[in-house]
């Protein structure tokens, strides 16, 4: 099994907002929020309040999708899945 953690452009609009319906999602998100706090980076109100150019700025683009592909990699681990570099395997 393969799990490839896509780069920019696989998004779509409201995806954040959408997924902090999902209480795992959104204590994630809200850890990562709590991280970036002290660097100016509001992660939490980003996804939830964004606008249709909130990701037009490449540093909230990244940072969205980081905090989506972390998330991803908690899930990965919780089902026992295990991650070498590039590759992942069951």
């Amino acid at each position: 099994m393969w799990y490839v953690f896509t780069g920019m452009g696989a998004q779509w609009p409201n995806m954040g907002r959408d997924l902090m319906t999902l209480d795992c999602f959104r204590e994630s998100i809200m850890r990562s929020d709590a991280l970036l706090k002290p660097y100016g980076v509001h992660l939490c109100d980003m996804l939830i309040n964004s606008k249709d150019d909130t990701f037009t700025n490449i540093i909230s683009s990244i940072v969205g999708i980081v905090a989506v592909q972390v998330r991803s990699r908690s899930d990965l681990f919780q089902w026992n899945v295990t991650c070498v570099p590039y590759m992942c395997k069951v």
